[in-house]
């Protein structure tokens, strides 16, 4: 398999297929005589609406276009026409003689060729070794394959000629795909799908199950639905509300991924990104209570999500903080900044496209499935508690701790902020967001002055998040006025671009990067150092 989940089943144009099919195909449904036949003339529409929700469930791993998807229409139609081989003609020669005289098709003639060579294929008038004869380009004798392999799947769910049997999902497995289809003769049909997956298989396509519902309900759980509490008891196992807030989190994130594909509202990445972010550094703050290789694979598809997520969010920052300062300008110098904006549109553009494929991937679907899974099953991936022994494992045990253990990675860092360079102030940053998250996730728990300190701390995360914003943008910034000179070097001097305006924008930046370096010493001593936050924290954690 190819990393994007195509299968690579043409390594190079002379190899062709030889190596990655075995030599005898699995016969076409006409040729199983175990099987009574069904006249396709009786449900052609059926078929087709079939093999049109096969192809589009599995356009991820096939990738074919729009004629791919007309010629698997016209095979469909067709694939039960007479191509009796002549004294003078072979089968495929009478295919393609037949595809040409049609005038209800509009195919290219590389396409009519390629139905020509799945209509000879679909009747088993065409072997292995023949379909690399026929002059298809290696491209397109996988195409070949593949419609043919939907095309038999579609036959098999139609076994019974009922023209009942619908599918009702598509959806990831651990080991491929499964097919989810209804109906009154399923039970039928769907062993004879089963049956005729063998060539998509065979091709180098993941796997195929097809299952009715009462079968895939037990394979796959649905996914967690939006709470507004996680549900946190004082008794609850540190395990299992690790698991809580996960399951809570998760579901925040999946709330938002539909609203993040649109696109039209900014909030919803920001949401859904957020969502991430806070399942990560739950891994973190409850991970003595979950074995390590447990985590690993769904920390994994986590950070990949939030990295895809942030490439886009960051581009918006910039944008809205970049239009926050245009407004504050005269109309007339507004226009100075578009070759600015113009770079970070197309910039988020590149950045959506690759968000989006990513959200249609096999793997993120991959990772939301086994991460449901892992977050639905009581017990799993726990470290085992010692039952010999008195052992704290309980959330009115540990918490405590956990919360003194943030909050001591943060005071850590007073006598070292005097001098402080920004990256280690971005540090204590992340340090903050980890206290307040854990603060956060056992708010349930804690007395009500858990409010009045996690306003404190996010007081000061904001304050160092806009600090490490304004100092990324004037990075970006100098780059991007560096890139746009040398991108005018040879220009005659009246053409050149003139980028007044993104030069005072870098020094706003600049300033208001010392402007909040200058101030958070103040932040720091008003709303960390002094003994009411103390006095606030030890009485919410008190309620434990």
């Amino acid at each position: 398999m190819k990393p994007d989940g195509t299968p690579e089943i043409l390594p190079n144009e002379e190899q062709g297929l030889e190596p990655y099919i075995e030599e005898k195909l699995p016969a076409p449904l006409s040729d199983i005589h175990a099987l009574p036949l069904v006249d396709e003339s009786n449900q052609p529409d059926h078929l087709l609406e079939l093999a049109a929700s096969l192809f589009f469930h599995t356009h991820t791993l096939h990738s074919l276009g729009m004629e791919s998807q007309e010629i698997l229409e016209q095979a469909i139609r067709m694939r039960s026409a007479p191509l009796a081989r002549s004294k003078k003609k072979k089968p495929y020669r009478v295919a393609l003689d037949l595809i040409q005289s049609r005038t209800d098709q509009d195919l290219s003639e590389s396409g009519q060729r390629l139905l020509a060579a799945i209509l000879v294929f679909q009747q088993g008038k065409l072997k292995r070794k023949d379909l690399a004869r026929l002059g298809l380009p290696p491209t397109q004798q996988r195409e070949a394959l593949t419609l043919s392999a939907i095309i038999r799947i579609a036959e098999g769910l139609d076994h019974s000629g009922s023209g009942k049997t619908c599918i009702q999902s598509v959806e990831p497995s651990d080991s491929g795909i499964l097919i989810i289809v209804e109906g009154p003769a399923a039970s039928i049909d769907a062993p004879v799908g089963q049956q005729q997956a063998r060539l998509w298989k065979r091709i180098g396509y993941p796997d195929v199950e097809i299952l009715e519902p009462e079968e895939a309900a037990i394979r796959i759980l649905p996914f967690p639905e939006p709470t507004d509490t996680i549900g946190i008891l004082p008794a609850d196992s540190l395990v299992e509300a690790g698991r809580k807030v996960m399951r809570f989190q998760f579901a925040q994130m999946l709330r938002h991924e539909a609203g993040t594909r649109l696109g039209e509202d900014i909030e919803a990445l920001h949401d859904m990104r957020v969502a991430t972010r806070r399942l990560r550094a739950a891994f973190e703050v409850f991970d003595q209570a979950f074995d390590t290789a447990a985590l690993k694979p769904h920390l994994k598809g986590l950070r990949m999500t939030g990295r895809t997520l942030g490439a886009v969010r960051d581009l918006d920052v910039f944008m809205e903080k970049a239009q926050a300062y245009i407004e504050t300008l005269p109309l007339e110098r507004r226009p100075g900044l578009d070759p600015l904006l113009t770079r970070w549109k197309e910039q988020r553009e590149t950045a959506r496209a690759h968000m989006l494929e990513f959200l249609d991937s096999p793997e993120y679907a991959r990772f939301k499935r086994r991460f449901n899974i892992f977050l639905n099953t009581p017990g799993a991936g726990a470290c085992p508690i010692p039952t010999d022994e008195p052992a704290p494992f309980q959330v009115c045990h540990l918490a405590p701790a956990l919360v003194y253990e943030r909050l001591a990675s943060v005071r850590a860092y007073d006598p070292w902020l005097k001098n402080a360079p920004i990256e280690r102030l971005h540090m204590l940053r992340i340090e903050f967001k980890k206290l307040r998250y854990t603060l956060e996730y056992f708010r349930e728990v804690l007395g009500k002055r858990a409010f009045d300190v996690i306003a404190d701390v996010k007081l000061l995360q904001d304050h160092l998040g806009d600090l490490n914003d304004a100092q990324v943008a004037t990075q970006i910034l100098t780059e991007f006025i560096a890139s746009l000179e040398l991108s005018q070097h040879d220009l005659p001097i009246a053409e050149r671009e003139n980028i007044e305006e993104v030069v005072n924008y870098l020094a706003a930046r600049h300033a208001e990067r010392h402007h909040l370096l200058v101030t958070f010493p103040t932040v720091w001593a008003a709303h960390f150092q002094y003994r009411t936050f103390r006095r606030n924290l030890a009485s919410a954690i008190a309620a434990l």
